[in-house]
């Protein structure tokens, strides 16, 4: 099946055809860099992280653009309150931004414009819609004329009377028209980022600084255009508005968006104390287990962030990581020297099944969920081979090889598996052990003593003890050479 994409502007699923075939140009909107990065930025980007992975590994040449939007009123605001100079603020938040990211496994887009480096484009694209008629100065500002063009609400479904009376009164002499936008701000108090232009002194409106930055960076037609769900109106159709005046052409070919996070069903806001940052979360749950968790819910479906649900993608986590675990112990124990890659295979026809499954669940606009399914499928399957009795033989090592390299393949299109297993094992059970308040002394003291009662044969002692740590979320192993413990 060939990739097929759900478009926001045509409410459906299309096939995946690039303006250049096989090349795939993406835009993603960033951040307004007044704060850390919440919880709901990690999904966007983890997100559009994952398509671009799967379009690199689909053989697609890409090029991907993600930009920062570093002045704002926002920007402005904060920089008061800590009493920063605002492209201080913007510059240290980019920076926690890129730590954040880069925490999550996020690669760096190819390009990461910012706002105050494109103001020369910014003006001139301006300036034509001003040319054009739609736009126009006002004492300087620069608003456009929303009703000039035909098509707008066509991407989010509304409108013009929706959005009349809906639209907040407020008192502006300056606009035509109550939905008329600002595409250029005049400077309002001494000592702003401000920037000289044909209108004054002034710095950009939000929605006018992606159209340029697009064009500039990706042409004024590209493939996939993407963002949170929030952001289709006003931002979107707003440049969508803008680009297509001035330019001509489709703008962007697909529009992606991403559901919104909830905290334990609730929005997620300052004034409900239900607010994570990127930072505080990762202080808890480990980057491997909060992208699984982002990736058991399909994108453009809203995600409720629970214990509960933390937990059990934690738990999954750490189950795939012990595969990983089991496949090395079970290849360490092979002695027969080198074998060749082509030859009989145990479980051939399962194993064979499993890319074609990944792709068939990727191909249908990303369908994580499903993905996911196989990878537990393939980590199922290799821990029933590495567990089996009898003597290791070619053909079951060559299908518990081939299995590792199909997890590894699943991962690296979806972003998992970044870390060295031993490494994001150690560490999510430290987290495990502290989240649940575990005493890592009395666990080994308990595990001392169920030895004790087995060396004496008293098993129901034995048994007493097992169930007791099994009911503390502590799973006994027991070995040839020793007994060891790990987390449920």
């Amino acid at each position: 099946m060939a990739l097929r994409l759900y478009d926001t502007s045509q409410r459906k699923k299309r096939p995946f055809e690039p303006i250049q075939p096989g090349k795939a140009s993406m835009y993603v909107c960033g951040l307004t860099v007044y704060d850390l990065p919440h919880i709901g930025h990690a999904r966007t980007f983890v997100v559009f992280d994952v398509v671009n992975r799967y379009l690199a590994q689909r053989g697609f040449e890409t090029s991907f653009v993600r930009n920062h939007t570093d002045v704002d009123d926002k920007i402005i605001r904060r920089a008061k309150e800590t009493g920063e100079r605002p492209e201080d603020l913007a510059q240290r938040m980019i920076d926690g931004l890129t730590f954040d990211m880069n925490s999550l496994g996020i690669k760096r887009a190819d390009v990461e414009p910012r706002v105050t480096e494109h103001i020369e484009e910014i003006i001139a694209l301006v300036q034509v819609l001003v040319d054009k008629g739609y736009a126009y100065a006002a004492d300087g500002d620069v608003y456009y004329r929303v009703r000039k063009f035909a098509n707008y609400g066509k991407l989010s479904g509304r409108n013009l009377d929706e959005l009349e009376s809906g639209v907040r009164v407020e008192i502006n002499d300056k606009k035509e028209d109550p939905l008329d936008f600002a595409l250029w701000k005049a400077t309002k108090e001494a000592g702003e980022p401000s920037w000289s232009s044909p209108w004054g002194p002034g710095r950009p409106g939000w929605h006018i600084e992606c159209s340029a930055m697009s064009v500039r960076h990706l042409g004024p037609s590209f493939d996939i255009h993407g963002g949170g769900r929030d952001l289709i109106f006003p931002h979107h159709e707003n440049e969508v508005a803008q680009s297509i005046p001035a330019h001509g052409g489709e703008f962007a070919r697909y529009w992606m968006h991403v559901g919104m996070v909830e905290i334990e069903g609730e929005k997620m806001s300052h004034s409900l104390d239900n607010f994570w940052t990127v930072r505080d979360i990762l202080k808890q749950v480990h980057a491997e287990a909060l992208r699984y968790f982002f990736l058991t819910t399909h994108y453009r479906n809203n995600i409720n962030f629970s214990r509960d649900a933390i937990a059990d993608a934690t738990r999954r986590m750490m189950y795939m990581l012990r595969t990983f675990e089991s496949l090395e112990q079970c290849d360490a124990k092979w002695s027969g020297g080198d074998i060749a890659e082509v030859g009989p295979v145990d479980n051939q026809a399962e194993i064979e099944a499993l890319m074609p499954s990944y792709f068939e669940a990727m191909d249908d606009d990303f369908a994580t969920p499903r993905a996911l399914a196989t990878l537990a499928d393939a980590a199922r399957l290799a821990n029933k081979l590495a567990e089996k009795k009898g003597k290791l033989k070619e053909p079951r090592l060559r299908a518990i090889r081939r299995l590792r390299t199909i997890m590894f393949e699943i991962g690296s299109g979806v972003g998992l598996f970044q870390t060295p297993y031993e490494d994001a094992l150690a560490t999510i059970t430290a987290q495990e052990i502290e989240r649940l308040g575990l005493d890592t002394k009395e666990i080994a003291r308990l595990v001392d003593s169920r030895t004790t009662a087995r060396i004496e044969k008293d098993w129901a002692e034995a048994d007493r003890i097992r169930e007791l740590l099994v009911d503390m979320g502590v799973q006994v192993l027991d070995r040839p050479e020793d007994t060891v413990w790990r987390l449920i």
